[in-house]
C-alpha cells in the first residue's frame, strides 16, 4: 500500500506536528508500507499536489482539517483518491470557527475518515459537524522517548541544588507561556532555588518578542531557544517537574505524553487536551487559576515523594495505553477499512 502524509511541518522536529507525522511514518515504514512525506512548510501547496498527483498513492494521510486536508479534499476531486484527515487541535478550536471555516467544512466532510486523539475533541468536533460521528475514530497518539544525550552546549543553566520547572513549548499566544512567572516569582521568593526553563521554537515572532522583553523581568527564568527532538530527554530528565500551560490542546500533547514516559512530575493548565493525559493527582496535577497553579508547584517542590508517586502512575499509563505500535495498528485498520470500501 502506498501512502502519501501531508503535514503542516515536519523538519526540523521541534513542533507538535512535526514529531507526530515523524512517528507514524517511521512505524508504517516497519509495517511494510511505502510512505511519503509531504510538508507545507517544505513546498507550497500546489507544488505538494502535483507531487502527490505524480505518485497516485492508494490513500491520502493528511494531518490538521485545513492546512493538509484542503490539498487532500483538492487531490481527491481532481483524481478520486481517498483520503483520511487526524485533526490536530487548531483545526477544531480555530479553522472551524474563523475565515478558515468553508474550506475546513468542504474538507472534513469528503474525508472517508477523521482521526482525533481523544473522546473529547470528537465531541467538540461534532458540536460543528453533528453528521461527521460514523466516520470519527478515535486514535490516541503513540509516545517514544527522545535520545538522552544533551543538546551539545544548551545544558539546563542551573547549578547543583536548583529546582527547574520546564516548559517545553513553542512561542505562540495558544501556549500561554507567560502564564507561570507570577506564581513562580512569588514562589522563588519563597524557595531561590526555583528556576523556570522555557524550550521552543518561535512560532510567532511577536508573541516571541513579548516573551523575550518579559523574560528580562525575572532573573530565576531562561529560554533555552528550539530544541531538536532528539535532544529533549536529557531536557526532561534535569527538569523536577514539566509545565503545560496551553490555552488548549488537540487532544494530548506530545510534551505531556514524554514528561510522563520519562516518570515526570507534570504541572498542567486544566483544559480537555490535558484532562486526556492528566488525572489530577494521579497522573500529574492539573489547575485552573494563579492560585492553585501557585498551591500545587510549591507542594511538588516540597514533596519529593510526590513527585515520584505521579512520575510512577504517569509512566505506567504511557506503558499500558499510549505504545506506538498501538497508534499504528489503528491506522493501518483504518486505511484497510478505507481500501475496502473503495
Amino acid at each position: 500500500m502506498k501512502i502519501a502524509l501531508i503535514t503542516p511541518h515536519y523538519f526540523p522536529l521541534m513542533r507538535g506536528n512535526a514529531v507526530t507525522v515523524s512517528r507514524i511514518e517511521k512505524n508504517l515504514v516497519k509495517a511494510g508500507i511505502t510512505v511519503a512525506v509531504h510538508s507545507l512548510d517544505a513546498a507550497a501547496g500546489e507544488e505538494i499536489g502535483n507531487e502527490v498527483a505524480a505518485a497516485r498513492p492508494d490513500l491520502i494521510h493528511a494531518f490538521h482539517g485545513h492546512s493538509g486536508g484542503r490539498i487532500a479534499h483538492e487531490l481527491q476531486q481532481r483524481y478520486g483518491i481517498p483520503y483520511v484527515i487526524t485533526l490536530t487541535g487548531t483545526d477544531v478550536y480555530e479553522a472551524l470557527t474563523d475565515h478558515r471555516r468553508d474550506e475546513t467544512l468542504a474538507a472534513l466532510d469528503r474525508a472517508a475518515y477523521l482521526a482525533v486523539f481523544h473522546e473529547s475533541i470528537r465531541d467538540r468536533l461534532l458540536q460543528h459537524i453533528p453528521d461527521a460521528a460514523e466516520k470519527t475514530v478515535v486514535i490516541p497518539q503513540g509516545v517514544e522517548l527522545p535520545e538522552e544525550p544533551c543538546p551539545g552546549n544548551r545544558e539546563f543553566p542551573h547549578s547543583p541544588g536548583t529546582f527547574t520547572f520546564f516548559l517545553p513549548a513553542g512561542l505562540r499566544p495558544v501556549k500561554n507561556v507567560l502564564f507561570p512567572l507570577g506564581p513562580l516569582a512569588v514562589l522563588h521568593g519563597r524557595y531561590p532555588q526555583v528556576r523556570l526553563i522555557l524550550a521552543g521554537p518561535v512560532l510567532d515572532p511577536a508573541y516571541a518578542a513579548q516573551v523575550m522583553e518579559t523574560l528580562e523581568g525575572y532573573s530565576f527564568a531562561h529560554y533555552l531557544g528550539g530544541i531538536g527532538h532528539e535532544s529533549m530527554g536529557c531536557l526532561y530528565n534535569k527538569a523536577q517537574v514539566v509545565l503545560n500551560t496551553s490555552l488548549f490542546e488537540g487532544g494530548m500533547a506530545n510534551s505531556v505524553l514524554e514528561a510522563l514516559a520519562y516518570g515526570r512530575a507534570v504541572l498542567a493548565a486544566d483544559i480537555e487536551g490535558n484532562r486526556s493525559l492528566i488525572a489530577d493527582g494521579t497522573t500529574g496535577f492539573l489547575y485552573n487559576d494563579e492560585r492553585l497553579f501557585l498551591q500545587k508547584a510549591e507542594l511538588l517542590l516540597r514533596r519529593e515523594d510526590v513527585r515520584a508517586a505521579l512520575g510512577a502512575a504517569g509512566r505506567g499509563l504511557v506503558r499500558d495505553k499510549f505504545a506506538p505500535e498501538r497508534e499504528t495498528a489503528a491506522y493501518l485498520g483504518l486505511y484497510e477499512r478505507v481500501k475496502g470500501e473503495g
